[in-house]
């Protein structure tokens, strides 16, 4: 059962398709190159579930005792989930993915 929770949770996609995801400003990107979109498709008090487009990437979620939780790499349109009882944490929240807060 999903939970709604309350704090700061930041959850982000790493690319590793080739093109990079940073903050800041917007590069013009290849005509060829893949729209990459990610949200959060998933969570509980511990842990995060990401699904993104466009290229394989890796889940990560900023747990409450300041780790950064990593999920496994994943191919585009699958889920990666951020694990933070693997730091002896739960999530912060509220969770965010990608400006979309849950």
């Amino acid at each position: 059962m999903k939970r709604r929770l309350a704090g700061v949770l930041t959850v982000a996609a790493l690319t590793l398709s080739g093109a990079a995801v940073a903050a800041g400003p917007a590069t013009a990107a290849p005509a060829s190159a893949k729209a990459f979109s990610c949200k959060l498709v998933w969570h509980d008090k511990n842990t995060a579930g990401v699904k993104c487009t466009g290229g394989t990437f890796i889940a990560a979620a900023k747990c409450k005792n300041g780790r950064v939780a990593q999920g496994a790499a994943a191919a585009s349109g699958t889920t990666s989930y951020a694990y933070c009882t693997s730091y002896g944490s739960s999530l912060r929240t509220p969770v965010q993915a990608w400006g979309i807060k849950v």
